[in-house]
């Protein structure tokens, strides 16, 4: 999927996009609970992965800048 944002960074990228995330407000921002209706599970020790142009982001959403032209993936992940 495209999206078209003014934001600079992830999280509120992600957040303006009615209906694709659920997030909670973290100890580093946005912590993301639910994509396109699928959450993420303590109990099932999953989590919300984030890439950006195939590679693993060590930061939380808000703090991963976007430009023109970014591939971003939210993978569901074990522990």
């Amino acid at each position: 999927m495209a999206l078209t944002t003014g934001a600079d960074y992830l999280g509120p990228a992600l957040r303006e996009q009615e209906g694709l995330i659920a997030s909670e407000n973290g100890a580093y921002g946005t912590y993301i609970t639910e994509v396109d209706g699928e959450a993420a599970s303590d109990g099932n020790q999953t989590f919300w992965c984030i890439t950006k142009d195939g590679e693993e982001t060590t930061t939380g959403a808000d703090s991963v800048p976007i430009a023109n032209g970014d591939s971003f993936g939210l993978i569901l992940t074990h522990w």
